[in-house]
């Protein structure tokens, strides 16, 4: 009797503790898709803690550590999984995403490879799960994009197999989203919406086709319905913020306006979520794209008090401390988050920030190495240099100057690209000047190069006067002190004819420049013909009545003044 009421009492907490995990698995499912991901965790490590040998919370547990960055824990708890039960597929699927995480496209497919292998007749999920895993690969993987054909061709297979399954179709508009095919993300969103109204990200998607259309007002009215449906649907909270954001970079007049909705929005979704470090990341990542470094400082600091072991906050200090003007805490910042992280996940900015901490902190060498990294993993970083070679060149640094506006003239749509050219050849100018000043017996090589960016700039501007009299002033050093050749005189004609031709009333800086012209025309033609030497003196005299030299020559020649 005693072993009978053992034996029922058993059963019962058997099924109660299935009926349990059951709907905690849902809860923490339910968790991770309101972006509740500290609470899914919690919820998930329990179960682990409670039901070790069910492979499938595992499975969820790595891929909520995968979205908050904690790869090798990830990679650990698939394992765990794996362990629990070798024949349950998705945590070698989960195995497959960290090899996709860690940049390797190629090391994840003999993990699908062995998740298809236990692949039963009616088994779907595996399908459904590799293509997810697909479509959440980093985007882009070095030398590739996310395969998303790839992970259409999975799907396809899954959706054959369970066609009701509504996540089959959410995964496939993103993926259809990602190729660009927005027709058929459309279709597919709205058909996952149609099987189940309670999967909410699917109508949040139709809004994101629209806020990567620009269509703005479309998207807003797409999520305010999914919040008609759910009010504390936070991810749709987020959306939202990030819409009115780009809507406010994209219209002046309500800029202000839209930033300020955008901000109250960010913080209703935080304010949804359990405040986790993943949920205050994506927020730290809508004050880098709102330019709020003062507010991304605060934020990063406030969570590098709650994790310290997150490589990406410390990435966010390091930016906003650049921004904010602290460079030795940018630097420092930096190289922690580069300490912490695998290298193949550093992105170009990540070695931009770098370098131009290093060059406000003087190890400019090191500067400008991370700083070509930087453009040879983003071509867009390259738009920096002009900004960094200007500040050289106003301080006279004319060296870095010159390297930094060597990098900058290599883009070729940049937009200014005719000033990066004016000024190198500037730098080289006077760093020649400088030289020639100290003693220094400086190569003409700088002169050359000097020369070479002038002449690009009258070659892609031939109306641009003032690049004629700078090249006719590298010439004129350039020629034979002695007895020169007179190689500045055509460029120095050239721009008395366009100021010329422009007529009205000269600026002093452009009679300046004229008085130079004529003056140094006038006294080449003083040896090979006097009439034209007392016709461009008499100009600069004409022009400027206080020049003593056109007067003195002209009263040596002969000439009236």
């Amino acid at each position: 009797m005693i072993k009978k009421a053992i034996k029922t009492t058993l059963g019962l907490i058997l099924v109660i503790g299935s009926s349990g995990y059951a709907q905690s698995t849902n809860d923490a499912l339910k968790a991770i898709d309101a972006e509740q991901y500290q609470k899914a965790k919690t919820i998930l490590k329990g179960l682990t803690n409670s039901q070790a040998s069910n492979a499938e919370n595992y499975f969820h547990l790595g891929n909520v550590y995968l979205k908050q960055g904690y790869t090798d824990s990830a990679k650990m708890t698939f394992n765990k999984g794996i362990s629990a039960n070798v024949a349950y597929p998705l945590n070698h699927i989960g195995l497959g995403s960290v090899e996709l995480d860690g940049k390797n496209a190629m090391g994840a497919q003999p993990y699908y490879d062995k998740a298809l292998a236990t692949l039963k007749k009616k088994d779907y999920l595996p399908l459904l799960y590799i293509g997810r895993s697909l479509i959440d690969a980093p985007k882009p993987l070095k030398g590739i994009s996310p395969d998303y054909q790839k992970a259409i061709t999975y799907l396809e297979k899954a959706k054959a197999l369970n066609p009701k399954d509504a996540n089959i179709y959410l995964a496939l508009g993103d993926a259809y989203r990602g190729q660009m095919k927005n027709s058929e993300a459309f279709s597919a969103y709205r058909s996952a919406f149609d099987l189940d109204k309670s999967l909410l990200r699917s109508k949040v998607a139709l809004g994101i086709i629209n806020k990567e259309s620009k269509a703005w007002p479309e998207s807003v009215v797409e999520f305010n319905n999914v919040l008609a449906i759910d009010a504390n649907y936070a991810p749709a909270y987020r959306e939202l913020a990030e819409t009115n954001l780009q809507w406010g970079f994209g219209n002046l007049k309500e800029r202000d306006a839209k930033i300020k909705q955008a901000l109250e929005h960010y913080k209703k979704y935080i304010s949804l979520t359990d405040k986790s470090i993943e949920s205050r990341m994506r927020y730290a990542d809508f004050l880098v794209y709102a330019n709020d470094w003062k507010t991304l400082q605060q934020e990063a600091e406030a969570m590098v008090q709650l994790d310290k072991t997150n490589p990406r906050i410390y990435r966010y200090l390091g930016y906003a401390s650049y921004e904010n003007g602290n460079y030795p805490a940018s630097l420092q910042a930096i190289k922690d988050f580069m300490a912490k992280v695998d290298s193949k996940r550093l992105l170009g900015s990540d070695y931009l920030y770098l370098g131009k901490a290093q060059l406000k902190t003087g190890a400019t060498a090191e500067g400008f190495t991370n700083i070509k990294k930087a453009i040879e993993m983003d071509s867009t970083s390259i738009e920096v240099m002009s900004e960094v070679a200007k500040a050289f060149y106003t301080e006279k640094q004319y060296p870095d100057a010159q390297m930094a506006y060597e990098i900058a003239i290599k883009n070729p749509e940049s937009k200014t690209l005719l000033n990066d050219h004016v000024n190198l050849g500037l730098s080289y100018y006077y760093d020649y000047a400088a030289k020639i000043k100290a003693n220094e017996k400086p190569g003409k090589e700088f002169l050359t190069k000097a020369d070479s960016s002038f002449s690009y700039v009258i070659q892609k501007s031939p109306a641009a006067d003032v690049a004629y009299i700078l090249r006719a002033r590298v010439k004129r050093l350039a020629d034979d002190q002695v007895n020169p050749q007179g190689l500045s005189v055509s460029d120095y004609e050239k721009f008395i004819e366009l100021t010329t031709a422009k007529g009205g009333v000269m600026s002093a800086g452009t009679k300046g420049m004229m008085v130079e012209a004529y003056n140094n025309v006038g006294a080449f033609y003083v040896k090979t013909n006097l009439p034209k030497a007392k016709e461009y003196l008499t100009k600069a005299a004409e022009l400027d009545p206080a020049n003593t030299y056109s007067r003195d020559v002209l009263k040596q020649i002969g000439g009236s003044k």
